[in-house]
């Protein structure tokens, strides 16, 4: 994943919603489409790029195969392990910014969202996407130091 940024909160819980039991052309379309919603430049998946990861999911569906799990154990198994919210940096400036006006509602939705990091929250979809183009170059968002 490395060549192309890649969203690893949102490529591990999509990974996981992908069907390895469908048919070679079926699971290429479905791992291409996960790499794309969890790539922040999609157009930097190169022919190379999609080849390589096709032939990566390849191997892992077989070595799931190999070891007899189904989709259904797999998907619960790995969304178990992979939290599908995390506190991301922009979330937090966000937080700050309205606590800074006297508004705390934020801090306290991140707080309930966060307590159940690995439960499907269909009410909070908003915090299980990649950052926002907005936030890459907005101080406080993009990354925050130790000292922020």
């Amino acid at each position: 994943m490395y060549p192309v940024e890649t969203d690893m909160t949102v490529f591990y819980s999509r990974r996981a919603s992908l069907p390895l039991d469908g048919t070679p052309d079926e699971l290429n379309d479905s791992v291409l489409d996960t790499l794309t919603d969890a790539c922040y430049r999609p157009e930097q998946m190169t022919t190379d790029y999609r080849a390589t990861a096709i032939t990566w999911l390849q191997r892992y569906r077989d070595r799931v195969r190999l070891e007899g799990i189904s989709d259904a154990d797999r998907r619960v198994r790995m969304n178990a392990v992979n939290p599908k919210y995390v506190l991301r940096n922009y979330m937090a400036q966000l937080a700050i910014d309205k606590a800074d006006l006297g508004d705390y509602s934020l801090i306290s939705d991140l707080l309930e969202l966060l307590r159940y990091p690995y439960d499907e929250q269909p009410d909070k979809e908003q915090f299980a996407i990649k950052r926002p183009d907005w936030a890459r170059e907005r101080s406080g968002c993009s990354m925050l130091s130790c000292s922020s």
